[in-house]
C-alpha cells in the first residue's frame, strides 16, 4: 500500500517503510500508540468539547434550581367596615347578633366605631342647629333664605333623635363589654356616661337599670341603691 503526500505528489510506501537520505536512514514503524488507535485521536477532542458543553448548560440549570422561590407578598387588605348613614342601622343590629353569641371581639370593634361616628355626627348636628335657629330668628335674614333654613331644621330633628339612640346604645354596649372582659375601668366609664346622657327609667327591664346594676357590680356595690 502506498501513501500519496499532499504535498509533491509523491507515492510514499505505507508503514512499515523506511526513507534513505544519503547515508542516514529513517525507519518509521506502525507499532506507535497514535497508528495503533486512530480512532482516539478523534474521539478526544470531542468528549472534551462534550464535557465543557455540559459544564456551561448544566451550571445555570443548578444555580436556577438552587435558587429559592420568591413568596409574592400578600396584598394589604383594606380596612373595611367603616360606619356611615347607610349601614349604621344594621351594623347596630350586627352587633346586638354578636352579644347574644357572647362574641366580644368583632362586637367591641364595631360599637367602637359606631360610638365615635354618631358622636361626631351629634356634635356637628347640633352646632349646625344652633346657627340653624338663631338665623330663622333673625330679622334681617330674607324670608327666602328662613323658608330653606326651616327645611334643613325639620331635617336635623329627625336626624338627631335617631342618631341620639345610636350612640345611647353604644355607650351601654361598650360598657358590658368592657365588663364582660374584665376591663373594669373602661366599662365604668361608658356605664357611667350612659347613666348620665339617657332619661332615668324606672323599669327594671330598662337598659338604664341595667346599666346601674352592672355598674354597681363593678364597684362592689351590687345591691345598696
Amino acid at each position: 500500500m502506498r501513501l500519496i503526500s499532499a504535498v509533491s505528489g509523491v507515492q510514499i510506501p505505507a508503514p512499515p517503510f523506511s526513507l534513505s537520505k544519503g547515508e542516514a536512514t529513517v525507519h518509521m514503524r506502525s507499532d506507535s500508540p497514535r497508528f495503533r488507535h486512530p480512532g482516539r485521536t478523534a474521539v478526544f477532542p470531542a468528549v472534551v468539547l462534550l464535557l465543557v458543553a455540559a459544564f456551561f448548560i448544566s451550571g445555570p440549570l443548578c444555580r436556577a434550581q438552587a435558587a429559592p422561590e420568591k413568596k409574592a407578598k400578600p396584598a394589604a387588605q383594606k380596612e373595611s367596615g367603616a360606619i356611615n348613614d347607610a349601614n349604621l342601622q344594621a351594623s347596630a343590629k350586627g352587633v346586638e347578633d354578636l352579644l347574644k353569641k357572647n362574641e366580644y371581639v368583632t362586637s367591641l370593634r364595631t360599637t367602637l366605631k359606631i360610638n365615635e361616628y354618631t358622636r361626631e355626627v351629634l356634635a356637628t348636628a347640633k352646632v349646625i342647629k344652633g346657627h340653624y335657629e338663631k338665623a330663622v330668628n333673625d330679622p334681617a335674614v330674607p324670608t327666602k333664605d328662613k323658608e330653606q333654613l326651616y327645611l334643613k331644621l325639620k331635617g336635623l330633628n329627625q336626624l338627631i333623635p335617631r342618631y341620639t339612640t345610636a350612640y345611647e346604645n353604644s355607650l351601654y354596649n361598650l360598657g358590658y363589654i368592657y365588663a364582660k372582659r374584665n376591663e373594669s375601668e373602661r366599662a365604668r366609664k361608658y356605664l357611667t356616661e350612659y347613666l348620665q346622657t339617657t332619661p332615668f327609667s324606672t323599669s327594671r327591664d330598662s337598659k338604664w337599670m341595667k346599666a346601674k346594676t352592672l355598674l354597681l357590680e363593678l364597684y362592689s356595690l351590687e345591691g345598696e341603691f
